[in-house]
């Protein structure tokens, strides 16, 4: 009876020392992968309709950016002004900062396309894309249930976002974004339960060196407290920043023992973990190495890649 105990103890133990190995549901997870922005960094404009319903079309999530004009009109647009993205608009309006100095009838009709070909010379012509509004972005995803859709706050403020998912009847399919532990537990009182995915990251871009690894994990810690006080309450999802470089000594920061670390207590809370590999991300093979450390998804800045890693996890050709 001893011998057996013993055996059942040791195999236990071997277990849960295998337990960063595996996700919390196979492949089935890889449904919140998304791409940031929507259009990454060089393949389609940022934050606009025709782009998420490209994300979409290829079986993937999408994230956002929804902030308000300044008379109260939300819109999808990562930047507080026009002036990274939008083309054929003067100076003065280029400037402006959207949400305190620019009405929605000022730029509905702007060019938030053309600056793509600028910085791909090979990209198509996106000229006829603009700035779409939070309605119209939850009339597309209407009737489709499996078009999820992250929205990353930048001022419209949970209880807008929530309303207008509530009105357009796509609540469920609307995951509250950001790094704001406690805008989320707002969303989640604002829904009765409401989907959330953090996302947990800092910059400037880290050297793969002691210092950097140090001040990187030191972040990810604070963040995790912050949750750990609560119990990880209201959080649906979490979205890792990590940097892989190949060439490095430690090829990730954070480095691999603490991201297995943090994905396994995720994973202990039935919390699914997606991870953005900001640097080294133009390449299937940081994908793959992140789906072996637990990873559930991916959130990415080239698209066309991570559909197709995508692909070959899902038809085991990995």
């Amino acid at each position: 009876m001893m011998k057996n105990t013993t055996i059942v103890m040791a195999l236990a133990a071997a277990l849960a020392g295998c337990s960063t190995s595996r996700h919390l549901d196979g492949t089935n997870l890889l449904h919140l992968s998304h791409v940031h922005r929507g259009g990454g960094k060089l393949e389609r404009p940022d934050n606009t309709l025709e782009t998420f319903k490209w994300c979409w079309e290829n079986g993937s999530a999408l994230e956002c950016d929804c902030r308000k004009t300044k008379d109260g009109i939300g819109i999808m647009l990562h930047d507080k002004t026009l002036k990274r993205t939008a083309r054929g608009i003067s100076a003065d309006l280029a400037k402006k900062d959207v949400s305190k100095n620019v009405t929605w009838a000022e730029i509905k009709d702007v060019d938030v396309g053309s600056y793509l070909k600028e910085l791909n010379p090979a990209a198509a012509d996106f000229s006829n894309h603009r700035i779409p509004t939070i309605e119209a972005t939850f009339a597309a995803m209407k009737g489709h249930p499996t078009y999820l859709c992250f929205v990353d706050e930048k001022g419209a403020g949970p209880e807008y976002i929530a309303q207008k998912a509530r009105e357009a009847g796509v609540l469920d399919q609307v995951y509250y974004t950001g790094q704001d532990y406690s805008k989320a537990l707002d969303w989640n009182k604002a829904t009765n339960g409401g989907k959330t995915l953090i996302w947990i990251g800092t910059w400037p871009k880290p050297k793969h060196d002691a210092k950097d690894i140090a001040r990187f994990e030191a972040h990810f810690e604070k963040k995790m407290d912050e949750m750990r006080a609560n119990g990880f309450k209201g959080v649906s999802a979490v979205s890792l920043h990590t940097y892989y470089d190949p060439k490095a000594d430690e090829q990730f920061v954070p480095r691999v023992s603490y991201l297995r670390k943090i994905i396994d207590e995720f994973h202990a809370h039935g919390i699914p973990v997606c991870s953005i590999p900001f640097e080294g991300g133009d390449s299937e093979d940081v994908y793959f190495k992140l789906y072996e450390l637990g990873c559930d998804g991916f959130s990415t800045d080239y698209p066309s890649v991570m559909f197709s890693v995508i692909r070959k996890l899902k038809a085991g050709a990995r």
